[in-house]
């Protein structure tokens, strides 16, 4: 991940730069399986990142609250996500079907 110079965050609202790293972070794990937290319903998405479009996610679902969201692919707003988890080598994301 790129490192940010520091000297030009007082300048960044922190909703920019939270909006960016997020961005970024996702971008970086196309491919990969996220869990993601998002406030509305249904609460808790588990698939695979198809693309990052603009502020937008795209999440292949494979786990959701509503069984009708599963094996779908919707379009989450990057602002909307409070709590993320991309699996990698050190983090694996359970299976909970």
């Amino acid at each position: 991940m790129e490192k940010h110079d520091r000297s030009q965050l007082s300048e960044t609202p922190i909703n920019d730069i939270r909006q960016a790293v997020v961005t970024e972070a996702f971008a970086n794990a196309e491919g990969e399986r996220a869990l993601i937290l998002i406030p509305q319903f249904p609460f808790l998405i588990i698939g695979d990142i198809i693309e990052v479009d603009s502020d937008y996610v795209v999440i292949d679902v494979e786990t959701a609250h509503i069984a009708e969201l599963e094996e779908r692919s919707i379009r989450i707003h990057i602002d909307d996500i409070e709590v993320f988890v991309i699996e990698d080598d050190d983090t694996e994301i359970p299976s909970i079907r």
